[in-house]
């Protein structure tokens, strides 16, 4: 545990800067092109049918590497693994801005997607080695959840900026020089030290599990129902192989042991269902009920990134007071009743009335659980097995954010009905609402249980 004589130094505070920049840079990258797709497709050319690809071919490969991203880090160097992510996704990006037609803009945002899941793990690894347990491992995941709340609106303001100033291709291309200022931070970042990798890395570990994450997301995605089995077989494959055969798994199942471990991960994956979900269809809610612009809808999510902003702040003295148990249970039910009172939506209702104040509601509950699940999935957990930890923690969030956007979605448009009209869409939307406060509820049940009252 941190000692009271611990000291942040000007060196702390760089990496601490360097880290969430990167955090942001991959987080933000998911959400800017929605706002450009338009653009993109008058100018290559691309069909209705393939244009989701340019979000798709991004989110598919996150997901799908993560794990092994995670356990590379752990193998041959946090530092390294962090630094030649970011290069590559630096690379990815230019390519990205210079394309010149669909093929190669979906192959460059791939190479992207992977990079993104070599980056990801690495920055809350490298926090935890960085910052002993205590006051200023939390202070410092607050700076995180910080970034990580910032990062969804900021993508679509910022995008809805950039292409209506400079042309779609500024979105990928001002990712050039900030992957460059990432690269020179590095220096400030812990040594990789010797590379533990003694020859015998788990392949097939890597290969099945990357396959059945990547397998679901397209899945979910593509809504092909037969590659879903196939997921969820090669998977069921991965944990047979990790727990009775390989040598040294990618994953040590004796991490789901810690309960602290476990039950994060189990609340980020419905958390992120139920919070992917709302936005995806707060969003629609906005553009096809309420008429507003791109640029509208992401301002309107201002105040809800301000109010998760301070949330996450608060949670650290909140953490030390009160312990894991009650925040996180207490943040679950706040956001329930957020969620519960936008199910009450009217397409007379107004922007501010029907939105903004109960997703700033909602979102008080999200920003104050972000710190403490991150903290209770590392808690306890060995410095070997940091990078897996927090890629574990990521890839609940990118598994259970896709299938929650799944359900729900078709839930609210089953619902509608096939020509649905205003209030038919608002009926929808209401639904999916309502069930998204349930699955809040359910993660606090899941605190309850799977927590203790530790004190962070």
């Amino acid at each position: 545990m941190e000692t009271r004589e611990y000291v942040w130094t000007r060196g702390n505070v760089f990496a601490l800067v360097a880290l969430c920049s990167a955090q942001v840079l991959d987080a933000v990258d998911t959400t800017v092109v929605n706002v450009a797709l338009p653009a993109i497709e008058d100018e290559l050319g691309f069909a209705a049918a393939d244009l989701s690809w340019v979000v798709n071919a991004y989110m598919v490969p996150f997901g799908g590497f993560l794990l092994l991203g995670g356990r590379m880090g752990d193998l041959f160097g946090h530092r390294r693994i962090l630094m030649g992510g970011v290069a590559l996704f630096t690379v990815a990006s230019l390519v990205a801005g210079l394309a010149q037609n669909a093929g190669v803009l979906i192959g460059a945002r791939a190479v992207q997607g992977l990079a993104a899941a070599l980056v990801a793990p690495m920055t809350l690894a490298l926090i935890a080695l960085i910052f002993p347990e205590g006051r200023a491992r939390s202070r410092a995941f607050a700076v995180w959840a910080t970034a990580t709340a910032v990062s969804s609106t900021l993508g679509l303001v910022v995008g809805g900026l950039l292409v209506d100033g400079a042309g779609w291709r500024s979105i990928f291309f001002v990712n050039v020089p900030v992957g460059v200022l990432l690269l020179l931070s590095g220096r400030f970042l812990p040594a990789p030290g010797v590379v533990r990798w003694k020859g015998d890395f788990d392949v097939v570990g890597a290969v099945t599990a990357t396959a059945g994450v990547g397998l679901l997301a397209y899945a979910v995605l593509g809504a092909q129902w037969w590659l879903l089995l196939a997921g969820a077989a090669s998977l069921a494959y991965f944990a047979f192989h990790e727990s009775a055969v390989a040598r040294r798994p990618l994953v040590d199942f004796a991490l789901f042991r810690n309960r602290s471990v476990s039950g994060a991960n189990l609340i980020q994956a419905v958390r992120a269902g139920a919070l992917f979900g709302a936005f995806y269809l707060v969003t629609l809610f906005m553009q096809q009920v309420l008429g507003t612009s791109a640029l509208m809808t992401g301002l309107a999510y201002m105040p809800l990134t301000v109010i998760m902003i301070g949330a996450s702040w608060a949670a650290p003295p909140l953490l030390r007071r009160f312990g894991i148990r009650a925040v996180v249970t207490c943040g679950m039910l706040v956001a329930a009743g957020g969620l519960l009172w936008l199910g009450g939506i009217t397409p007379a209702g107004g922007l501010m009335a029907s939105l903004v104040v109960p997703l700033a509601v909602a979102g008080a509950g999200f920003g104050i659980v972000i710190v403490p699940l991150t903290d209770a999935a590392l808690s306890g957990v060995a410095p070997s097995d940091s990078g897996v930890a927090s890629a574990l923690l990521n890839v609940s969030a990118q598994l259970g954010g896709a299938l929650g956007l799944a359900v729900l979605a078709t839930m609210a448009a089953t619902r509608a009905g096939e020509r649905p009209d205003a209030a038919a869409l608002t009926d929808g939307y209401g639904l999916a609402f309502v069930v998204s406060a349930a699955l809040m509820a359910l993660c606090a049940a899941i605190a309850m249980v799977f927590f203790g009252r530790r004190r962070a």
